[in-house]
């Protein structure tokens, strides 16, 4: 069985009721941690001893509301007594800003009582994870597109940013990260689909669902949405039903809510 734990479900805008992107994935007896928004830390807590249970960090790009919760997870780990090697997921130009950033909080990776294993994505190469599980990086152009508007930006930084495709047998989920356009997807929902973990912020529902249509999904969950669509959830899962029949089902996850498959 398979299931996903939402952590956060808001947007990059800050709210009251929703935490910044977080998902905890269940499959094969593996925990994935997908993306460490803050404070993914507390609803991890409320899941028994998972803080010592997860086997990879997957991080689909450098967007605070994506990766601020991590070191905050690594001091929890440590403070709760973890001693199983971490491997976290993410891109490259990351690795060095993010190690640097837990030496500024105090934090030393010798002094957290388990080692670190960091490991950069390369783009459309698949990472084995545990016996069964592959996790494929596609790169999106959401960072390019949003840092390079900028003032003052540098043209010279990568802005690496990925959508993760996970497969164990004839499990299949997408989670798309933060997109620049719903376009970004077309490869990957070529194929039929488990599940597919969307954002909807940057693209308006309809440009998703022409994106979707004729595609085989079975469970569409929106999360990271707009201010405009997180007012008016109840319309916003009624349009997509009617705009994509070709989808089982279409879910729009509350903070703490599991979905099992």
């Amino acid at each position: 069985m398979a299931s996903i734990s939402f952590l956060g479900t808001g947007s990059g805008v800050p709210s009251a009721d929703r935490f910044f992107s977080s998902s905890l994935l269940l499959l094969e007896g593996r925990h994935l941690l997908i993306d460490v928004g803050e404070p993914c830390v507390h609803l991890l807590r409320d899941r028994g001893n998972v803080f010592a249970e997860i086997d990879e960090v997957l991080i689909t790009h450098g967007h605070v509301d994506h990766v601020g919760g991590l070191p905050s997870f690594l001091q929890g780990c440590m403070l709760l007594g973890r001693t199983k090697e971490l491997s976290v997921h993410l891109p490259e130009e990351m690795i060095a800003p993010i190690r640097a950033w837990i030496a500024a909080l105090y934090l030393t990776e010798e002094g957290l009582g388990f080692t670190i294993s960091w490991n950069a994505w390369k783009e459309r190469v698949p990472v084995v994870v545990g016996n069964e599980i592959t996790v494929t990086p596609w790169p999106n152009r959401h960072l390019k597109d949003c840092y390079h508007r900028l003032p003052c930006a540098d043209p010279s930084r990568p802005c690496e940013s990925f959508s993760l495709e996970i497969v164990s047998g004839n499990f299949r989920a997408i989670f798309t990260g933060d997109l620049s356009t719903a376009g970004d997807i077309k490869p990957l929902v070529s194929k039929p689909a488990t599940v597919l973990v969307s954002e909807l912020s940057h693209f308006d529902a309809t440009e998703l669902a022409d994106v979707l249509a004729g595609a085989t999904i079975h469970a569409l969950c929106l999360v990271h949405l707009s201010e405009e669509y997180a007012s008016d959830r109840s319309d916003l899962r009624l349009r997509l039903e009617e705009l994509l029949p070709n989808v089982s089902d279409v879910f729009l996850p509350e903070d703490g809510e599991v979905l099992d498959f």
